[in-house]
């Protein structure tokens, strides 16, 4: 008797296992979607197309001022994205594991300041699975705040955010510490990916 009840524990842990690992593949669903978040004259236009092919999307921002093009990124995404109190700033956060992009800071020339990518980067994450989920930060009250200008003070104060576990942490130094906790380096993924094979 003990041993029928131990494999159906048994088979049920491994059918709830199962439905897991299908709750976090993407859907067979061809689509596509636009959000827009605009400040100002800045425009951000974050799209989604999977009509081509489902299992491998396109992820695309692109930062405009007015109708002029200062950033495009592909195979990046974010949840929102934060402005300085200048507007000469922007903050992009996600919590998202696909694809893959977890936090970036650009200007509105369109320089990038800090790209970040879940992987390269081990956060401390509150919630995740192997794909979607990567719960690093607050995302319902996350109240980035930039720094008052002050260089006279040690260390000099940088951008604020509540983690996913409700504190108050410095991004530069919360990224640096993920960075380093992280299993694979880029160092290793270009490696990986672009190393030459010819012997």
């Amino acid at each position: 008797m003990k041993s029928i009840a131990a494999c159906l524990i048994f088979i049920l842990l491994g059918l709830a296992m199962t439905m897991d690992a299908f709750a976090d593949m993407p859907p067979m669903v061809r689509t596509k979607n636009e959000r827009k978040f605009k400040f100002g004259d800045i425009t951000i236009v974050q799209s989604f197309n999977s009509m081509r092919d489902p299992m491998s999307p396109e992820f695309k921002v692109q930062v405009y001022d007015k109708k002029r093009l200062l950033l495009q990124l592909s195979d990046a995404a974010f949840d929102s994205f934060y402005p300085s109190p200048n507007g000469e700033a922007f903050v992009g956060l996600s919590n998202a594991g696909w694809p893959g992009t977890a936090a970036i800071i650009f200007d509105r020339r369109g320089r990038v300041l800090l790209l970040v990518e879940h992987g390269l980067a081990e956060f401390d994450y509150c919630s995740q699975t192997s794909t979607f989920i990567k719960e690093w930060y607050d995302g319902k009250d996350p109240q980035v705040k930039f720094p008052i200008f002050d260089t006279r003070k040690t260390p000099i104060p940088g951008i604020t955010l509540k983690d996913c576990h409700g504190q108050t942490v410095d991004l530069l130094d919360t990224i640096s510490k993920a960075s380093a906790n992280a299993r694979i380096t880029l160092r290793h993924e270009i490696n990986i990916r672009y190393g030459d094979r010819e012997k």
